[in-house]
């Protein structure tokens, strides 16, 4: 199974003491420069959220009660059986999904009171759609350093806006939102110097 269920292995993990997925402001052996990693055993579970999308219609969904939220328009997801899955491929063609898909999401605190929100299945979206993650975060949302970094399956984060602009990460005071652009599902978690 491609998308094997992440946080099970989380669990086992967390309770071996193990630091193996989950992300944090906090540095530990980065693997390049601007990634991170901890363990989510620091971290609080707030929620987590299934729904459906539908890809024949554009969509908001509610993630956390409402603290935070993602976008799709339609058509946006690349079918999972058929398309490919990693940092290589988020750009690549693929053929939309044309089925509904159930997703859940996650949503953790960190110790610092980042979020992090983590979805299953992992999925990728169609090169040129516009997914947009909402995520709440008062104090980020006033902090210019703030971004949102997506969180690899082996637990490291990295901003990727230094590979593609179009994700790059913004941010309303007014509304104390932090919200990019995102190519693909894993986790993501905003950092913030």
């Amino acid at each position: 199974m491609r998308a094997c269920n992440r946080l099970h292995r989380l669990v086992a993990t967390c309770a071996l003491g193990v630091v193996l997925a989950g992300c944090s402001t906090d540095a530990v052996a980065p693997a390049q420069s601007g990634t991170s990693r901890v363990s989510l055993a620091t971290a609080t579970l707030v929620n987590s959220t299934v729904f459906t999308y539908d890809p024949s219609v554009g969509q908001s969904y509610s993630l956390a009660g409402g603290a935070h939220r993602i976008t799709f328009p339609s058509g946006a997801v690349c079918d999972p059986a058929l398309s490919t899955y990693g940092p290589t491929e988020w750009d690549k063609p693929c053929a939309p999904l044309v089925a509904p898909i159930a997703i859940t999401a996650t949503t953790y605190t960190d110790e610092l009171g980042h979020p992090y929100i983590d979805f299953q299945p992992a999925l990728r979206f169609v090169p040129g759609a516009e997914v947009v993650l909402y995520m709440k975060d008062k104090a980020a949302s006033e902090n210019p350093t703030a971004v949102i970094k997506w969180c690899g399956p082996d637990g490291a984060c990295v901003d990727e806006s230094a590979q593609s602009p179009a994700v790059v990460t913004r941010r309303d005071g007014n509304s104390g939102i932090v919200f990019r652009v995102i190519k693909h599902f894993s986790g993501y978690l905003i950092s913030a110097s």
